[in-house]
């Protein structure tokens, strides 16, 4: 679908110690990274760690204050010519009242001046054949998504810029509209997204760019980013006082023989277990069950998953002040 003419060896994005003074006390700093056709990079952190900013300044809706965009080698200052490069999805954006699907989009097609017999493409492309005469404020919010991001994309861009590509949707329309954009990324559509979703980056990233307080952190890999099992525990509860004694001692005999702990900690009526690298979709079930056949009872049982933003802390409490940009 993206137009591949800028050459295989060219990045449909780079940026380059990209700065920005968002207010007197916070900016985005010295960023670096690149985009290549047909991948996909997202941009996490903690909340006010210049996500959307960062996102916004390659959409060319911030001037940066210094570094550079470059869009299929265009500096993006030139806007007239990098922009037809560019695709890009806002976070949240209304849609006109008494429009339908069909007259929505032929005018983006317009607008765009894309060819307007992709129409159908474009519309089959969303699954939305069925709905192209409803008014498209009258679309699921999984509907609106993907009815922006066709529009986006109309007129091929290289480059497809998504701020929080799934917030909001259940759970269905999401894998719906994250199929969708495997979909284009296989058509060598490089994806940029802000997120803060690990479904997403499991399913669109091959690399991320990990900010905190507008800062880059160098060398955060994927891996480290989305390694379920490394940060991920388990909190088990004695049933009464007269147990905790005996569910810590078997608690750290589990921890030396299952491999499925890393380590035990006390925590009030009962005990935290950390658990190891891997997929912990059983494991409660058969810690649970364990505890039970020794004759353990437990009044509480819970499993603990850090989000995106508790890795990017953690991944921050690790490096060094020189690892971050």
């Amino acid at each position: 679908m993206a137009d591949t003419t800028t050459g295989a060896g060219t990045p449909v994005l780079s940026v380059s110690r990209l700065d920005y003074r968002v207010s007197p006390g916070f900016a985005v700093r010295a960023v670096d990274f690149s985009v290549h056709a047909g991948e996909g990079v997202a941009v996490i952190g903690t909340n006010g760690a210049g996500k959307t900013t960062l996102i916004r300044l390659v959409a060319g809706l911030l001037r940066p204050a210094g570094g550079e965009v470059r869009i299929c080698g265009t500096p993006a200052r030139r806007w007239g010519q990098a922009s037809r490069h560019i695709g890009y999805v806002q976070q949240a954006k209304d849609l006109p009242d008494g429009v339908s699907v069909e007259t929505y989009v032929k005018h983006q097609l317009k607008l765009r001046r894309a060819d307007p017999g992709r129409y159908e493409e474009l519309i089959a492309l969303a699954d939305l054949e069925q709905y192209r005469h409803q008014y498209v404020r009258n679309l699921s919010g999984g509907s609106q998504r993907k009815l922006h991001v066709i529009c986006a994309v109309a007129h091929r861009p290289d480059l497809l810029i998504l701020d929080e590509p799934t917030t909001g949707l259940d759970p269905a329309a999401r894998e719906t509209l994250l199929e969708m954009l495997r979909g284009l990324k296989k058509d060598g559509v490089g994806v940029l997204f802000a997120s803060h979703h690990r479904d997403e980056l499991e399913a669109l990233a091959d690399s991320v760019v990990v900010l905190h307080q507008g800062r880059q952190v160098k060398d955060a890999s994927l891996d480290a980013v989305t390694r379920r099992g490394e940060r991920s525990s388990l909190i088990l509860e004695a049933f009464t006082d007269e147990y905790l004694a005996q569910l810590h001692f078997w608690a750290g005999r589990q921890a030396m023989s299952c491999g499925l702990i890393r380590s035990v900690h006390h925590v009030d009526n009962g005990v935290k277990l950390d658990l190891s690298d891997g997929d912990h979709h059983s494991t409660l079930a058969e810690l649970v069950s364990r505890a039970h056949a020794a004759g353990l009872p437990l009044r509480s049982a819970s499993y603990f998953e850090p989000t995106l933003a508790d890795v990017v802390r953690s991944l921050v409490e690790h490096v060094e002040l020189e690892d971050i940009a």
